[in-house]
C-alpha cells in the first residue's frame, strides 16, 4: 500500500472515529446526544478531510518538510515511524475491539498490552529524533 493509500485511510479513520461522550466542541457549539443506539457523533467539527490530511501528514512527518527532500537515512527514520504508526494503530484495535483479544490467556493479553506501550514509546521516539532533522 502506498504511503498515499495508508495516509488517506488513517484520515477516514481519524474522521470516523467515535467521539467520546464527555467530548466538548469549540467555540461554545452545543450537542445533545440521540437517544437512539448507533446515533453518536464521529470525527471532528474543525477540520474536513483535506485538513485532516494535512494534520495527519505533518503529524507523521514529525513536521518535516516534504518527505522527499529528507536525506536517505533521516527518510529511513521517518518510514519506522510511520510504519510503526501504522502497527500501533492495528494493536490497539486489535486489543480494544477484538472479541478474540478478550478470549487469550491473561498473561498473554498483558503482554500485548506491554508491547504496545513499548511501541508507543518507541514512535515518541522517532516522532523526536524527526523534530531533531
Amino acid at each position: 500500500m502506498s504511503k498515499i493509500a495508508i495516509t488517506e485511510q488513517m484520515v477516514g479513520r481519524f474522521l470516523s472515529w467515535p467521539l467520546p461522550a464527555d467530548f466538548a466542541p469549540d467555540c461554545g457549539i452545543t450537542f445533545t446526544r440521540s437517544p437512539h443506539a448507533g446515533m453518536s457523533p464521529t470525527g471532528t467539527n474543525l477540520l474536513h478531510f483535506g485538513q485532516a490530511k494535512a494534520m495527519l501528514e505533518h503529524c507523521m512527518n514529525g513536521g518535516t518538510a516534504s518527505a522527499g527532500a529528507l536525506p536517505p537515512h533521516q527518510q529511513r527514520v521517518l518510514d519506522e515511524k510511520q510504519e510503526l504508526d501504522i502497527r500501533i494503530t492495528r494493536l490497539d484495535e486489535f486489543i480494544l475491539r477484538n472479541a478474540l483479544f478478550r478470549e487469550l490467556d491473561p498473561e498473554e493479553q498483558a503482554r500485548m498490552r506491554r508491547q504496545l506501550d513499548v511501541m508507543r514509546e518507541l514512535s515518541v521516539i522517532l516522532g523526536e529524533r524527526l523534530s531533531a532533522f
